[in-house]
């Protein structure tokens, strides 16, 4: 399994011709504004800050790209599900998904993330299937599983893979404050270098 040694910063950008071209494998990390991406990249890298964490949800306006170890890239996607973007704004925002899932030709799979103690629904099925549908890879990961009991865990495994339609072992919990999954993270990581 791959051991983080480096994480740096590369840049953000909101158009395809602003993207980094360091051809490298890369990941993506997307979920719901409030998910806790932020925290769980710092998490995977083992630093504090590499990724800014907002005091509150929709802080990521355009995409951050992250290069590890000069081995592979990390792109910290905006959250969705942000109520107090304005309908352009929102407009804005899915082209510039649209554009990247659709454009990038170094992204390996994207880490869609979801609070364990959500319902998934509409919205989360039909961003997976959409993913799924451009040729790309979605590991779904529940985040802050240390707000949940190890029953509700395995609970939580088995509904979301019922709705995602997969097996719950695919399910990843993690939470960023107890360092929880990042090793399966790194391994699914590693598996696809």
């Amino acid at each position: 399994m791959i051991k983080i040694v480096s994480a740096d910063f590369i840049k953000g950008a909101v158009k395809p011709e602003a993207y980094p071209s360091v051809n490298l494998p890369e990941f993506a990390f997307f979920g719901r504004s409030n998910a806790g991406k932020s925290s769980l990249i710092n998490m995977i890298v083992n630093r504090k800050s590499l990724v800014k964490t907002g005091s509150r949800p929709g802080m990521t306006r355009q995409i951050n790209f992250f290069t590890i170890n000069k081995q592979f890239v990390l792109a910290d996607l905006p959250g969705y599900g942000y109520a107090q973007r304005s309908a352009e704004e929102n407009r804005a925002f899915d082209r510039m998904l649209t554009d990247y899932a659709s454009l990038r030709q170094e992204l390996k799979s994207i880490f869609f993330l979801m609070d364990m103690r959500r319902i998934p629904g509409e919205a989360e099925s039909n961003t997976v299937e959409y993913f799924e549908k451009l040729g790309i890879e979605v590991i779904i990961v529940g985040t802050k599983a240390d707000k949940i009991g190890k029953n509700d865990i395995v609970n939580v495994r088995k509904k979301w893979g019922e709705f995602f339609r997969r097996t719950p072992d695919l399910i990843i919990p993690t939470s960023a404050s107890k360092n929880t999954g990042r090793d399966e993270l790194l391994k699914r990581i590693t598996e696809r270098l």
